[in-house]
């Protein structure tokens, strides 16, 4: 399995809170993105490639940082997910995961052991009881060397529809979407088909200082040994 953790946003929502890029927050005393690797490295992947801007901060041990082409003219969000097209696999499993997320151990165990060969989502596709955040989130895709094809065209598609302004947005949800063959007044809906797999822990996304604030209140009544300086 290649795993490729994208950190490469501007992350404007985030803004400087904390002093740290959301992809380093410290959670039990280690950075977010070093958590990812870590659980990835504990369930048997070693090929891993960290997509970031040339900060040195980004640099895990044992990882490959790389720096990714940006197109957002063209592409808006959805470059996010295609500035990192060099790196997909045409041998084997690729598995994308977002960098601003906090994964359980359960989590990242569903992920790397999933069997299925089919484009796979994980995620949540609504609010967690977990952790407060009220609307639901997407942390990883998953696809072999006969879904790349589709999976590009895809994210052209929802970025295409975004400059029309036929969708406000060209994210995870609209990429989904797109590839379980929604029509495009479709893209922006809540439909839920194949090609999925929900993860409904304390796995979460950062993309506010609220989000974290919420997620912390509610993860150190659950874990009263958690710390987070």
């Amino acid at each position: 399995m290649r795993a490729i953790i994208i950190c490469a946003g501007e992350a404007k929502r985030w803004g400087d809170y904390l002093g740290v890029p959301k992809h380093l927050i410290q959670i039990n005393n280690e950075p977010l993105l070093h958590r990812t690797v870590r659980l990835l490295r504990e369930n048997g992947t070693d090929e891993i490639y960290i997509v970031s801007k040339p900060d040195p901060r980004y640099w895990v041990p044992g990882t490959v940082q790389y720096k990714p082409e940006l197109n957002y003219q063209s592409n808006a969000d959805a470059d996010k997910f295609l500035s990192s097209k060099s790196l997909w696999s045409d041998t084997g499993r690729t598995v994308v995961f977002y960098g601003d997320v906090f994964f359980t151990d359960e989590a990242m165990t569903t992920i790397c052991s999933y069997e299925g060969r089919e484009w796979t989502l994980f995620c949540r596709p609504k609010g967690s009881d977990y952790t407060g955040t009220p609307w639901g989130e997407c942390f990883a895709q998953s696809f072999y060397p006969e879904h790349l094809r589709a999976h590009e065209a895809a994210l052209h598609r929802i970025a295409r529809l975004y400059k029309r302004r036929l969708i406000n947005r060209c994210g995870g949800w609209e990429h989904y979407r797109a590839m379980i063959g929604l029509p495009d007044n479709k893209i922006r809906s809540k439909i839920m088909k194949e090609n999925h797999v929900v993860i409904n822990d304390f796995t979460d996304d950062f993309d506010y200082p609220e989000d974290y604030q919420r997620f912390i209140e509610r993860y150190k009544v659950r874990y009263t040994h958690a710390n987070f300086d």
